[in-house]
């Protein structure tokens, strides 16, 4: 990261990109006779629906920014955000936005839906603005890497946002991992009883003409997807069941329980993947909706020469987690699909250990049998006494670690050069489970797999003209 005595309004141009500045304490300043910038980082937001509004909540209630002004299609939106920030200045297009206000502020967040990712991300790094993108960093493989290549080229401070990545329970998992307290890793299965929508009951519905609400503005919402008339089954917060706007349950709930085992093992792309899905659903005439239930292997080759595997369960598969035979009798795993209630989990096999942990961070992480777990701690205490901070603690929030790493000038906790592995395993997931029981065989230099034409053709986006990704 570069710094810079360059007051906020000023960025480096250098070798043809854009050097990243950091904000610099007033301390640091003192006596130059310079004007010193803030040291509250300084927002615009694309994207203020439900989660959008969330993490503005987050970011300003708590102190680690301030937001200058917001960019959304739908005025709905626009106004509610209006209500807790009053004196934003409020756009329907955020590039205007970005060309009126793009000296007023430092850092993006972008709560888009998953298709309109990818390019306010990068033009925000284009503009040498730091970002902070919802979880998945883009929709598909292709834009992933693109922004990962971005972030390492415009040098600026990103952060995936699944802000378990910071909870304290991940930090712990990670370190209990990477001490080898568990063992080698052999196998991990995850699982959310949450499901997206049933998008595929309601794609007859979809060729009903229904009255766009007033001021949205339903192609820019389109945007680089491929054009379908407005349905209120597409919007607000029901894309993710589709497959043009978002990643399906891999793509939700997958960036929050594959992440603890991601980071605490550097896991990078699969090499094979399969998938299975509920009967019924038909890769022609139901391409629009994602299955309603799946069950997606990752095989990982490892640089020992052993494999490991990642078997992921949603909707109804949730119900066939095989049950570890170390868990005491009566105890329930938290996989059973109950209606009106939720849960997530996965479970870790090592040759040491079983341990369980919960969703958004290793929530919960405790090694199975509680006998187990307390021989386990008992260990830790022991070494803590010879080898001190053995425990690894809290970061701090995900918007703390994010806006401290631009004023100190540091990565986060969660770039996008390694986030996006986690995004990338959730866009392949999306793939494979639209390419049903092949095993994908998944080439990721070329990016390419290596047996299967449809599945290629899912890796790179057809965008509509004029909102094509300009590398």
């Amino acid at each position: 990261m570069m710094k810079t005595g360059l007051n906020r309004r000023s960025f480096l141009s250098a070798a043809g990109s854009v050097a990243a500045f950091s904000i610099l304490p007033r301390r640091l300043l003192a006596g130059s006779g310079e004007t010193p910038p803030s040291e509250t980082v300084l927002f615009a937001a694309v994207g203020v629906g439900g989660q959008g509004r969330a993490d503005l909540k987050g970011l300003t209630e708590a102190g680690f920014g301030k937001v200058v002004s917001v960019a959304d299609v739908d005025p709905r939106s626009i106004a509610a955000t209006k209500q807790f920030l009053p004196g934003v200045k409020t756009f329907a297009d955020y590039r205007e936005m970005y060309e009126k206000e793009g000296k007023t502020f430092d850092a993006v967040l972008i709560a888009t839906p998953d298709h309109w990712h990818a390019i306010p991300t990068l033009e925000a790094m284009q503009l040498g603005k730091h970002v902070y993108t919802e979880k998945p960093v883009a929709r598909t493989v292709w834009e992933i890497r693109k922004l990962m290549e971005a972030a390492r080229k415009y040098n600026v401070v990103t952060q995936m946002g699944n802000q378990g990545h910071s909870f304290a329970s991940h930090q712990t998992f990670k370190s209990w991992v990477r001490k080898g307290l568990l063992g080698e890793i052999r196998e991990v299965n995850t699982w959310t009883t949450m499901r997206v929508m049933d998008s595929k009951s309601k794609i007859p519905e979809l060729a009903k003409l229904e009255k766009i609400p007033d001021g949205l503005n339903w192609d820019r919402w389109i945007g680089p997807a491929e054009f379908h008339a407005y349905s209120p089954y597409f919007t607000p917060n029901r894309w993710r069941a589709w497959t043009p706007f978002g990643t399906g349950n891999p793509g939700d709930w997958g960036c929050h329980l594959l992440d603890p085992i991601y980071d605490a093992l550097n896991l990078r792309s699969p090499n094979r993947i399969t998938a299975e899905i509920t009967p019924g659903w038909d890769p022609v005439r139901d391409r629009l909706a994602f299955p309603n239930a799946s069950r997606i292997r990752y095989e990982y080759d490892l640089a020992n020469g052993k494999t490991m595997t990642i078997l992921w369960h949603d909707g109804e598969f949730c119900n066939e987690v095989p049950r570890p035979s170390v868990l005491e009798e009566g105890r329930e795993l938290g996989n059973k699909i109950i209606p009106g209630q939720w849960n997530a989990g996965a479970v870790v096999y090592g040759s040491k250990n079983v341990l369980k942990y919960g969703s958004h961070g290793a929530d919960g992480c405790r090694v199975i049998p509680e006998t187990a777990m307390r021989a386990m701690i008992k260990d830790i205490r022991e070494e803590e006494k010879t080898k001190p901070n053995f425990w690894m603690t809290q970061i701090g929030s995900h918007f703390e670690d994010f806006t401290t790493a631009i004023k100190i000038g540091r990565k986060s906790g969660n770039p996008f050069e390694t986030a996006g592995y986690v995004a990338e395993n959730a866009a392949l997931g999306a793939i494979a489970v639209r390419n049903p029981n092949v095993r994908l065989e998944w080439d990721c230099e070329a990016l390419r797999f290596k047996n299967c034409d449809a599945a290629n053709a899912m890796v790179e986006p057809h965008y509509r003209k004029g909102y094509e990704l300009k590398v």
